[in-house]
């Protein structure tokens, strides 16, 4: 079926990588070449993948693959999106090798296209100063069926509605650019009016002014708050219950009294005019119909109406918003706590009166606290896997491996490719210290190396790492104190060494690697974040066939610990720097199964042990 292709896949693999034509992507090489590569990593039914030379690079082959991969339905939205670019960029190079244009085209748009470029070089323009209409434009015209004359700003409009931030201000840059060419232009070949300023309503609520008196009560009582509560004693004011830490942050109260008085503005219950104080806020029924009309807005698929005219809140915030709102009425309003109403909760079966904790308890059970389906199925199959096991406890050798290849020619890399090396010479360092222990990425890239209290010590002459961590970074109730050596199977202090003596030093010296402004030279990384330690990990694992971001290696090494190692709960909690009953609930997978079969199975063992111990038995009077 796809033998007329002249290209495999392997071909499309090593014209990328050499930035031959026509798929020379430049900048953008590296997430081509991991569209490529992931494909042997990729197990389909009935489709061999593991071979790159044996696979046509067509697109008949293209949606054949994802017409299969599709059978299986993604479970998450950020593994549709995943999914979708993955499929584009594999059409975009079949498209390339078999000569297809990669954005649609007319006869129109070709004739409109060749006038704008013949005003472009007249005016000494470059044609990548046109991308916004050869490209975003004229593929949204095309697939809309539009011909340039046919362009309207009404048009426009509801397309950078339907866009991403990207690729919106692309379109507003090629209309501005048709707005400049517009007189110059044939009247065939140029839209009917000029597309003029394009605005859009943003999505995000734009609060109203809280009413004067709600305002001003609202500030009192977060003052009250902060101070905490006070009694007359005999001589002074005594403080009774402590206030809110410098630390934690009042704007919740804010946030939630001003999306309540917004959402009953839009549902004509109340007038932004209106003269109100708190109290006259505090009904159970309006905070009821307001988090149940919310939820339901959070729940709706695009394209159905929904009651409130901005983006949806996540149920999470829904939750957060009405109890903050049920704490401040309680305090401000004594009688709220006693009202109840009806609440008619679309996933309930029947209707039910409740009270505010009532409300709180309904809106709890849409607040998902445990592991997400997606961990738990990576966590279940790393359990079972001793394959992947070993993957991942290897992750660091392997990615050194690879840094220590790169860094022998860093001297002789142009400025991505430095780049390239860099990242993986820091996340070698980085994978030496969590595959033996489960950091947080704010926990690991803030580590201090020197100073007067450093969180590590590297002890001259050894082969062991030292960690004094203080209890605040790890969220731990006391410092965090242990010891980690070289074995034969694992080097974690070597690849340190190797790490601080080499590009450690290139990455102070260079500002090119890391910003002047970022620089913090008494920490072990000195200053590299963790959104830079995250991205690299996942482009990295990818490729290895073990793709996570670092909250799901926390999972998975938990996981590994309890399940594979027979770590307890609660030293695994300790590890992760969290509460046993958290670290069950949200972080680690339980094999249940097989940790109770084990158990049944050590019963058995010891009862054969015990098969020729004499028993007393009954005895006999």
């Amino acid at each position: 079926m796809f033998d007329h292709s002249r290209f495999t896949v392997q071909d499309a693999l090593d014209l990328i990588e050499s930035g031959t034509p026509p798929l020379a992507f430049g900048t953008g090489v590296a997430v081509y070449r991991a569209a490529v590569k992931r494909l042997a990593k990729t197990s389909v039914p009935s489709l061999l993948t593991g071979d790159l030379a044996t696979i046509p690079m067509s697109l008949a082959f293209v949606d054949l693959l994802f017409s299969r991969i599709e059978l299986q339905p993604p479970v998450s939205k950020k593994e549709r999106d995943h999914r979708s670019q993955w499929k584009s960029r594999l059409r975009t190079i079949a498209r390339l090798l078999e000569g297809v244009p990669v954005v649609g085209t007319t006869a129109g748009w070709d004739a409109c296209l060749a006038a704008v470029k013949s005003l472009a070089k007249a005016r000494g323009l470059k044609e990548q100063a046109l991308i916004p209409i050869t490209s975003t434009i004229r593929q949204a015209a095309v697939e809309d069926g539009r011909e340039p004359s046919d362009l309207t700003h009404d048009w426009l409009v509801n397309i950078i509605k339907k866009s991403s931030p990207k690729r919106r201000d692309s379109l507003r840059q090629g209309a501005k650019l048709l707005d400049d060419f517009w007189p110059e232009l044939p009247s065939q070949l140029r839209p009917s009016r000029r597309f003029g300023a394009v605005e859009i309503v943003s999505l995000k609520r734009r609060s109203l002014p809280l009413p004067p008196r709600v305002a001003e009560q609202l500030e009192a009582y977060l003052a009250r708050r902060v101070a905490g509560k006070t009694a007359q004693g005999f001589v002074r004011e005594v403080t009774v219950e402590k206030g809110l830490k410098a630390e934690e942050s009042t704007n919740i109260y804010r946030q939630a009294l001003g999306w309540l008085f917004d959402c009953l503005c839009v549902a004509g219950e109340l007038t932004p005019e209106a003269e109100l104080e708190i109290a006259d806020l505090a009904r159970l029924d309006w905070l009821c119909k307001v988090a149940v009309e919310a939820l339901a807005d959070e729940a709706a698929d695009d394209g159905e109406p929904r009651v409130f005219p901005w983006q949806p809140i996540v149920a999470k915030t829904i939750y957060n918003r009405t109890s903050s709102l049920v704490t401040m009425f309680g305090f401000l309003s004594p009688s709220f706590l006693k009202q109840q109403v009806e609440l008619r909760d679309p996933e309930a079966p029947s209707p039910e009166v409740v009270d505010a904790a009532g409300l709180q308890r309904i809106l709890s059970v849409r607040v998902s606290n445990e592991m997400t389906y997606a961990h738990r199925t990576f966590c279940r199959a790393l359990v079972i896997e001793t394959d992947q096991q070993r993957l991942l406890l290897s992750m660091h050798m392997i990615c050194w491996s690879d840094a220590q290849r790169r860094w022998k020619t860093f001297k002789q890399q142009g400025r991505h490719e430095r780049m390239q090396t860099m990242n993986l010479c820091i996340l070698a360092a980085i994978l030496s210290l969590v595959v033996h222990i489960p950091f947080r990425a704010r926990t690991v890239t803030e580590m201090a190396l020197e100073g007067s209290r450093p969180d590590l010590s590297l002890p001259k002459g050894g082969k062991r790492i030292e960690f004094h961590i203080a209890a605040k970074r790890m969220k731990v109730p006391k410092d965090f104190d242990a010891v980690l050596e070289d074995t034969k199977l694992s080097r974690p202090r070597q690849i340190l060494d190797w790490f601080i003596a080499g590009p450690r030093q290139e990455l102070l010296k260079d500002p090119q690697l890391l910003p002047l402004e970022n620089r913090r030279p008494e920490r072990l990384f000195c200053g590299v974040g963790r959104a830079r330690y995250n991205r690299v990990l996942v482009e990295w694992t990818e490729e290895v066939g073990l793709r996570m971001t670092t909250h799901l290696f926390r999972h998975a090494l938990a996981s590994v610990l309890i399940n594979c190692c027979g770590l307890p709960l609660a030293e695994a909690a300790n590890l992760l720097g969290n509460s046993a009953a958290t670290a069950e609930r949200q972080y680690v997978f339980q094999d249940l199964i097989r940790r109770r079969s084990e158990a049944i199975q050590n019963l058995a063992n010891h009862r054969e042990h015990l098969v020729e111990t004499r028993h007393p038995g009954r005895r006999r009077k």
